[in-house]
């Protein structure tokens, strides 16, 4: 991965994983929200809901991408992410774990995706496992196509 690449990537995952985290932890869930890098480099938060007349993570989703794309259509951004919570396999025991979720696109390279798995311990705390990557979908950047 070229280093613009991976230095946008990892400027948009540190502050996404880190507010997920938080708000899991005061509240017990978080909706989606996004990041992104401008195309002179300055990283902001996005957050759609509030726009929303009735959001559901899906629509929330799905209106975050719609803002990104017409940004890079503008060549406004180089690079952003979309977070969310998902559901992953578990590598161990089988079944579901909730996990944080980051799809991450940047307008020279390949998507991306991060899964961080979390649990609630019977204490109330969460606990967070590691974060591992895999290839992402592309939303935003290049030719999108339906799925």
């Amino acid at each position: 991965m070229e280093s613009e690449i991976r230095t946008d990537f990892n400027e948009l995952v540190m502050p996404l994983l880190g507010l997920a985290e938080s708000m899991l932890e005061e509240t017990g869930e978080f909706r989606p929200f996004g990041a992104r890098v401008a195309a002179g480099g300055q990283l902001a938060l996005v957050d759609v809901a509030p726009t929303l007349e009735e959001p559901s993570n899906p629509l929330i989703v799905d209106a975050l991408y719609a803002t990104f794309r017409l940004e890079a259509r503008s060549g406004m951004i180089r690079a952003c992410a979309v977070c969310w919570d998902a559901l992953i396999p578990r590598l161990e025991g089988g079944g579901l774990m909730d996990a944080i979720a980051i799809g991450l696109e940047h307008r020279d390279g390949d998507p991306t995706i991060v899964l961080c798995g979390y649990e609630r311990e019977p204490t109330g705390d969460f606990r967070f496992e590691d974060p591992v990557t895999a290839a992402g979908r592309r939303h935003v950047f290049g030719h999108v196509l339906l799925a």
